[in-house]
């Protein structure tokens, strides 16, 4: 009876050192999500939708102050259209929202006009070229 009472105690250890090893970093990763909001969550962001109507790549940059080097979003590139979730410390003050655009190879950049947004909400930029990477007609606006 001792020697069966011993053996239940090691499978049951076992198995509860095996369900530790498993859920740990489970456990981590969620809470990890819940921290930050969850990956789906659209709280303290702004969906961003870009389509490249041109040929060339573009890098894209969010303007946080005058003068200051944005933060970079990413590349969009010729013909695609990407959707970013750009955070709400990634605006200037007052959920205001400004682009800059940076055709790769070329030396000229676009600089958006300043909009008014809101957390949840989705806006729209068109990157038009003209020639190969003049990006001058590009329009920024809200979607919701």
């Amino acid at each position: 009876m001792q020697a069966m009472l011993t053996a239940t105690k090691r499978r049951v250890g076992t198995a509860v050192r095996s369900g530790i090893v498993f859920l740990t970093p489970a456990l981590f990763s969620a809470c990890g999500a819940a921290k930050l909001g969850g990956s789906g969550s659209s709280q303290g962001t702004v969906a961003l939708v870009v389509e490249n109507r041109g040929f060339a790549d573009v890098n894209l940059y969010v303007v946080r102050s005058e003068g200051a080097r944005g933060v970079r979003l990413g590349t969009v590139n010729g013909g695609a259209t990407v959707t970013f979730k750009v955070r709400e410390t990634y605006l200037q003050a007052g959920a205001l929202m400004q682009l800059q655009a940076r055709a790769i190879g070329g030396r000229s950049s676009w600089t958006s006009p300043i909009i008014s947004v809101s957390m949840g909400g989705v806006v729209k930029l068109e990157l038009i070229a003209t020639g190969a990477t003049d990006l001058s007609r590009s329009q920024f606006y809200i979607i919701q």
